[in-house]
């Protein structure tokens, strides 16, 4: 036998063993473990970042006592006289919600359509919109949206009032949305943009401009209420109330009190600045 072959054979008899079976163990680590004894830092988010919690509350219609209380103890003097007058002439309500909650507020978190309805967790607005929370990072002046009806609704007719005129409008295969923007200020705060928007139509393919540049998006067309815009200051912790009117009229009537399995329950849109991560320190 050669010295080639006796190499070979030797080393077939060391690792013949190694292939036999074997039993696999589980890790005795985690992942959240070497995340947290990994000598990595955590990734900080991008500069002009701001945090937005999005939640509704499910609200019934013979509640109006309870509400009364909770509107007592929000803010709607943050927008102006004019602003306001047109808000509740289309059925719209607007208040801010301080990072203390008051307890009328506690006390309708607390309700049963809250608490037991096990439907409730999706968060939009045909038959369960409630509890479920949603986390959204953005970007200062990037556009987000929040959809206040999962399906379409076949003809939807909705009558607005601008100025002295009122005005009734017809929009096919329509979906309510409001479209936000963050804007991060040096003082901690966060300038927050709201705008109704109505979704219409069949999707069609146009160039859109971007940052210098023509990208070909896919999307429906959008009746935006620029009048009725909302724009306030948050500090963190701090929350922008949206709901209808007692009367749920116009266009608060179909963003919040509109249901498809015909219960008599109207929604509270919740808003809130978890975190900000602007530092104007170099800017």
């Amino acid at each position: 036998m050669t010295f080639p072959q006796l190499k070979l054979l030797l080393l077939l008899t060391v690792t013949g063993p190694l292939y036999g079976c074997h039993v696999l163990k589980t890790p005795e680590w985690s992942l959240e473990e070497a995340v947290e004894e990994s000598p990595l830092s955590a990734p900080r988010l991008a500069n002009d970042s701001v945090v937005i919690e999005i939640s509704f509350i499910r609200i019934p219609t013979d509640n109006e006592h309870q509400m009364a209380l909770v509107w007592d103890d929000i803010d709607e003097t943050h927008l102006s006289t004019k602003l306001r007058k047109k808000l509740g002439e289309n059925g719209i309500r607007c208040g801010k919600l301080p990072s203390s909650v008051p307890a009328s507020f506690e006390q309708l978190l607390g309700g049963d359509k809250n608490l037991t309805d096990p439907t409730a967790q999706a968060g939009n607005l045909n038959l369960n919109l409630g509890l479920r929370n949603r986390r959204l990072q953005c970007n200062a002046g990037s556009e987000n949206h929040v959809v206040l009806s999962d399906s379409v609704i076949e003809n939807l007719v909705v009558i607005h009032s601008e100025d002295k005129y009122t005005t009734a409008e017809k929009f096919p295969q329509a979906q309510c949305q409001f479209e936000f923007r963050t804007y991060p200020q040096s003082n901690g705060s966060v300038r927050l943009e709201v705008v109704p928007q109505i979704h219409h139509g069949a999707a069609k393919s146009q160039f859109k401009g971007h940052e210098g540049a023509w990208l070909l998006k896919t999307q429906r067309n959008v009746q935006e209420y620029t009048d009725l815009l909302i724009d306030t200051n948050l500090l963190p912790g701090e929350s922008l109330l949206l709901s209808c009117s007692e009367l749920a009229h116009g266009l608060g009537g179909h963003f919040f009190s509109d249901n498809d399995d015909q219960t008599e329950v109207q929604h509270m849109l919740r808003m809130r600045v978890l975190h900000t991560q602007y530092d104007d320190l170099f800017q």
